[in-house]
């Protein structure tokens, strides 16, 4: 459990790892992984403007990456250095979970990887219980699994430019609390990221000059050809 430091509250954690069962293993993978599959792959990086070393997520995750046996004392540590970003009164509690991943396939490498999730917005739900003959209704909260707040992936990859790293965030009422204060990342400009940013730079000229110049069709036209031509070419001339 983590609470908020901005509003004086406690912070709770575990003493203990927690033991999976075959029953919620598969429901937890579900949980932690679907927002990754359902979102567009925009890998980060740690990065400081001094130092790597001086990112405390970098120096955590290295350190974990190192001693995968130290696993539970690294995630008290992550889950203090989250509470500790927890200053901004729009920042709601939940429950941090931290886990150490193996076989995950990044650029054709197996490598191990750290997942840190949160969650944070509780749903009502009612659990109905026989009592003699007629039937109680129970209203209960809880953690809905088919939604996860906050979520991030580190990959044991790429180390010295500071790790490949996706994430997602579900709420945006506090969108620097995640990325910027905790995380403290930036784009990964490998280049699928160039790519992608010269694709967007071809989708405003095809927008904002080719459509007012000729018409839909021409925009639409020309969107298909610059896509066809960065899948049919590794390399290319800016000029």
């Amino acid at each position: 459990m983590l609470e908020i430091k901005s509003r004086n509250e406690a912070i709770f954690l575990s003493e203990q790892p927690y033991a999976l069962n075959d029953e919620i293993t598969p429901l937890l993978k579900e949980y932690f992984f679907k927002p990754f599959r359902d979102k567009e792959e925009n890998y980060f990086q740690f990065a400081h403007e001094v130092d790597l070393d001086y990112n405390d997520m970098y120096k955590l995750a290295s350190e974990l990456f190192e001693n995968p046996s130290n696993l539970h004392d690294i995630s008290k540590k992550i889950t203090k250095h989250l509470f500790e970003q927890s200053n901004h009164p729009h920042i709601k509690n939940g429950e941090v979970y931290v886990a150490y991943l193996t076989n995950l396939n990044i650029d054709n490498n197996v490598v191990d990887a750290i997942g840190i999730f949160k969650s944070e917005l509780q749903s009502d739900f009612l659990q109905f219980e026989e009592k003699g003959t007629t039937l109680e209704m129970i209203l209960q909260h809880g953690i809905n699994l088919n939604k996860l707040d906050k979520g991030c992936l580190i990959f044991n990859h790429k180390k010295e430019e500071g790790y490949k790293i996706l994430t997602v965030d579900s709420n945006r009422y506090d969108a620097r609390y995640w990325l910027e204060h905790f995380l403290s990342v930036d784009a990964f400009e490998d280049e699928n990221f160039i790519t992608k940013k010269y694709l967007k730079f071809c989708q405003g000229f095809a927008k904002d000059v080719v459509f007012p110049a000729e018409d839909k069709k021409e925009e639409v036209m020309f969107m298909n050809r610059s896509v066809n031509y960065f899948a049919k070419n590794d390399q290319f001339e800016e000029t």
